[in-house]
């Protein structure tokens, strides 16, 4: 009689992993949590939307929204954070850390993130997506954007040139390196920024050359790397404002960024 009920619950318990949610069955492995909060923000978890909270959990699959004039700051588990900016929607797909190695995957799908990610040993991969971009990073602070028109950033010129496309992403980097990819034109190439350095990807063509970020309060750190890692470049710092000078070695400009490490974030256009 034992014997039957033991396989009995062992049957139960084997149908209930098969056939649950994922999320339910690894419900305890957390991805991160809300680390702060301006506004209203929400977070999608298993089909239903809750008001996000401080130290509200998050698991794989979770996607966070922000509203109009709202800004919520999430630490994953590895100590890395991401600061979603106002009328913003990003998904956290995937998050493993383990001893020698973490990967992190998000889908930003509208709006702008800034990744602060965390120097660690071991290999690190992390990603950010967009509709038709993916940004992956060396140990670095960056920000992505993704919106349906031309960014306020790029010349009146670029702007005419690209008036009929609908999916614009532009990635500009404050620290370490970042090297952008077109997801539905990968084999257009890729673009390498480094520190002080930004790029536009528009619709489905390949990443515009990287062009110098000119905006206020860029760091002499962020100057120095960029000269160092693109030849025949020389920038120099100017009242907080990073200057392009000669440029060579297939950098163009086109305009300038926004933004860095410690401050508020950039506005979208």
């Amino acid at each position: 009689m034992y014997k039957n009920t033991y396989f009995g619950l062992f049957a139960v318990l084997l149908t209930a992993l098969v056939f649950a949610d994922p999320r339910d069955v690894f419900a305890q492995v957390k991805a991160g949590s809300v680390s702060s909060i301006t506004g209203d923000v929400h977070v999608q978890h298993a089909g239903t939307t809750v008001p996000a909270t401080l130290g509200l959990a998050l698991a794989e699959g979770d996607r966070i929204v922000t509203g109009s004039h709202s800004r919520v700051t999430v630490t994953l588990s590895d100590g890395s954070k991401l600061e979603l900016d106002e009328s913003s929607s990003l998904a956290i797909d995937r998050q493993m850390v383990s001893a020698n190695a973490r990967a992190t995957k998000v889908s930003l799908f509208s709006g702008l993130v800034r990744s602060i990610v965390s120097h660690t040993t071991g290999t690190t991969n992390y990603q950010v997506y967009t509709p038709n971009a993916v940004a992956s990073a060396r140990g670095t602070e960056f920000e992505t954007s993704t919106e349906n028109q031309a960014p306020g950033t790029m010349s009146d010129e670029d702007r005419k040139k690209y008036k009929d496309c609908r999916r614009f992403t532009q990635v500009s980097v404050y620290e370490g390196t970042v090297v952008v990819t077109n997801t539905t034109n990968p084999s257009g190439g890729s673009v390498t920024l480094p520190a002080g350095y930004k790029t536009v990807v528009v619709c489905g063509l390949a990443p515009l050359s990287a062009t110098p970020l000119a905006a206020a309060g860029a760091t002499t750190g962020a100057a120095a790397a960029a000269g160092t890692a693109i030849s025949g470049t020389a920038l120099t710092v100017a009242g907080g404002v990073i200057v392009a000078g000669a440029v060579a070695g297939g950098v163009a400009a086109s305009g300038g960024g926004a933004g860095g490490g410690g401050k508020p974030i950039s506005p979208k256009h």
